[in-house]
């Protein structure tokens, strides 16, 4: 009986044990010409962003969201330097948006659209020349209707 009662207790803690799935971010790709973001995941989220300064860039996190891969770092052209993709802690993806030195833009007028749970868009403001003492501000997305 005692070695029913302790295989029971072992099995119940390996289940409480096992990770639940985290949704994955499914693809990204940024248009420089529109100054778009397009993301989607396979499970809903709630994006959250902030701009950071020395470089300037702006951060897109996906909590709830894994990216099982080594972290993905694309060069731009034009006022932008690079996007990374990478796992920035073990529930949140990450998306760092970098400009060129010397350009920075209005935080206030970075949009969230979200056309359902899984597809969402950003729309990034030129980024301009001048200083980057900007506010750190956190967009607000626009949830799907």
């Amino acid at each position: 009986m005692r070695f029913q009662f302790l295989l029971v207790s072992i099995f119940s803690f390996c289940l409480v044990a096992i990770p639940a799935d985290a949704g994955q971010l499914a693809s990204w790709k940024f248009d420089a010409g529109r100054n778009r973001l397009d993301f989607k995941t396979n499970a809903g989220v709630q994006p959250k962003a902030v701009m950071l300064f020395n470089p300037t860039r702006l951060v897109v996190d996906l909590p709830g969201i894994s990216f099982p891969k080594p972290t993905v770092t694309q060069r731009l052209t034009g006022n932008f330097r690079t996007l990374r993709v990478g796992q920035f802690d073990s529930s949140t993806t990450r998306i760092v948006l970098e400009l060129q030195p010397g350009y920075t833009l209005n935080p206030k007028r970075v949009q969230f659209t979200g056309e359902n749970p899984i597809d969402w868009y950003v729309t990034i403001p030129v980024p301009e020349r001048g200083a980057t003492t900007l506010p750190t501000l956190s967009p607000q997305p626009n949830l799907p209707r």
